[in-house]
């Protein structure tokens, strides 16, 4: 019982104990463990390490019990460089981190005082694609209740994780009043394809989506892009979007006929209706339930809502 407790045996501990620590916040980093668990996300990661090290203690027991102290004393100093490997990465990358945060200016701060700058987008109901804007894949929204700081990037390296990159610009929120959120600071030319913070809606239409990060188009008068953090928000397709916006209609220039099948040759419906409120989604088809002017239904049918990459209805997100 007295090698336990020689000084090599000690040492072995520490090592073992701060070294598989690293090793398993860093495990679950690389595997991606706490992705997409919002503030659960610390918890899991600190367990991983605290396991990772009480298994290693235990090991540690073991060994220093039956190896010769020869043995003992080579481990440590294996230990004693990988564990000097582990704080020169943890250092890199913090300081990494407050460069990122430093030259990505203002927007990484919420800004008082003067009234805050905020680019002046769209905050209509209904919204219909520009003719040269892309169909998309969905719609793109920060979580500004969990993430305060939406960064922007460019072209980034698929092969590293979101931490490695150096944000170009980005997106501040601020709380009011205790529980309605608005934007305290935004790049001028910021344009979303929804903004309407009054309601706390912001989308941003989706172009490709990474297993770490989102392109988005981030101005749809020019169609300029940039690379979120897909674990910052919340993707949502076409479908899952168009099933929760208030109600729909047929544009001017492209009317349609509401069928009884999703179906280009089903019959018409000849029932009158003012609104048409979304019920399911079908490939390129969407039933709707007809509705009179005080939101009855009226009846119900089916409309084609898309045709390849062009959107043939428009929405409105509220009534």
């Amino acid at each position: 019982m007295k090698k336990l407790f020689k000084p090599a045996s000690l040492l072995l501990y520490f090592f073992m104990i701060i070294v598989f620590f690293f090793a398993g916040v860093y495990y679950a980093g690389i595997t991606g463990a706490a992705e997409g668990q919002g503030l659960a996300g610390g918890a899991i990661v600190l367990g991983y390490g605290v396991i990772s090290a009480f298994v290693a203690l235990l090991v540690s027991f073991i060994i220093a019990y039956y190896a010769e102290r020869e043995l003992i004393v080579r481990i440590n100093q294996v230990l004693g460089i990988v564990f000097l490997i582990f704080i020169a990465i943890t250092a890199y990358r913090l300081i990494t981190r407050e460069r990122s945060e430093t030259t990505s200016g203002p927007s990484s701060q919420l800004t008082p005082g003067p009234a805050p700058t905020v680019a002046t987008g769209p905050k209509v109901d209904i919204q219909m694609p520009d003719e040269n804007s892309e169909f998309g894949l969905g719609f793109f929204t920060p979580d500004f209740i969990n993430h305060s700081v939406l960064y922007f990037y460019g072209m980034p390296n698929f092969e590293k994780p979101v931490s490695d990159h150096t944000p170009s610009d980005s997106i501040t929120f601020q709380q009011l009043d205790g529980h309605r959120f608005d934007i305290s600071y935004a790049p001028p030319w910021l344009v979303p394809e929804h903004l309407k913070m009054d309601y706390e809606i912001l989308h941003f239409k989706i172009k490709s989506i990474n297993r770490d990060f989102v392109e988005v188009i981030v101005n749809k008068t020019d169609q300029r892009n940039a690379y979120v953090n897909r674990h910052a928000g919340q993707i949502i397709y076409w479908p899952d979007f168009l099933l929760n916006v208030h109600s729909v209609e047929f544009p001017p220039n492209q009317p349609q006929t509401v069928r009884i099948k999703p179906l280009n040759y089903a019959g018409q419906v000849t029932t009158d209706f003012v609104f048409m409120k979304p019920l399911r989604i079908q490939e390129d088809w969407m039933e709707v339930e007809l509705q009179d002017q005080n939101f009855q239904k009226v009846g119900d049918g089916w409309i084609q809502w898309r045709n390849n990459q062009e959107l043939l209805i428009e929405y409105s997100l509220l009534s």
